[in-house]
């Protein structure tokens, strides 16, 4: 793990020498799908990935009580307006500095996520690697929010991930959950004023509000 963080992993061929060199080092787990060993390694791996966005954040975007309603509860309007925001202005340029561009979606998000949280609530991940979705769950006081992460390939992309969340839901017992669905185009093949959309779903008696951007 060391060698990859401190840049000295050597260079892999293809994505199968890659998954071969991270689970003789005890990163990830045998067999599919692949995931890794343990949270404290996904935690780790995460938060040094996406250190030089989430601290580049201004500080009044990452003001905690800027998201909360009275009684001290997270309120979605103003997470989502910000969020937005945020990915709106910066995503493009951030994503650059990646080679999978599609892990950059997910890892702005949860650098955004840690810096709302600032100590006050905690994120559990389950990421299942190449299969371009990840589970959150965010933990605040007495409440818990499913979110999914999943990436617009095709027509498929939305309804598989409204299915995979409400399984999520009920893994976490909540009636209520949310579906981030990032676009692969640019806002140059899509602008922004068309990607950006808010909807509500009810999936299995559930309630899903779909964020896509």
């Amino acid at each position: 793990m060391l060698s990859i963080i401190n840049g000295e992993a050597p260079d892999f061929d293809d994505y199968n020498d890659a998954v071969r060199y991270c689970r003789d080092l005890g990163i990830i787990t045998p067999g599919n799908p692949v995931q890794f060993a343990n949270p404290y390694t996904g935690e780790i791996i995460t938060r040094i990935l996406n250190s030089s966005f989430s601290d580049g954040i201004n500080q009044d975007l990452a003001q905690t009580s800027w998201y909360l309603r009275p009684r001290r509860r997270p309120g979605y309007g103003q997470t989502a307006e910000r969020l937005c925001r945020v990915y709106r202005r910066h995503s493009e340029s951030w994503l650059e500095r990646f080679q999978y561009k599609e892990a950059g979606h997910q890892l702005l998000l949860m650098a955004f996520l840690q810096r709302i949280l600032n100590g006050g609530g905690r994120i559990e991940r389950e990421m299942a690697i190449g299969n371009g979705r990840t589970d959150l769950a965010v933990f605040w006081q007495d409440q818990v929010f499913p979110i999914e992460l999943k990436m617009h390939h095709d027509r498929w992309s939305e309804p598989d991930g409204l299915q995979q969340l409400a399984r999520y839901m009920d893994k976490l017992g909540q009636k209520q959950g949310y579906l981030i669905l990032f676009e692969k185009k640019t806002s140059e093949e899509l602008p922004w004023e068309t990607r950006i959309r808010r909807e509500l779903h009810e999936v299995d008696g559930k309630e899903v509000i779909l964020l896509g951007m």
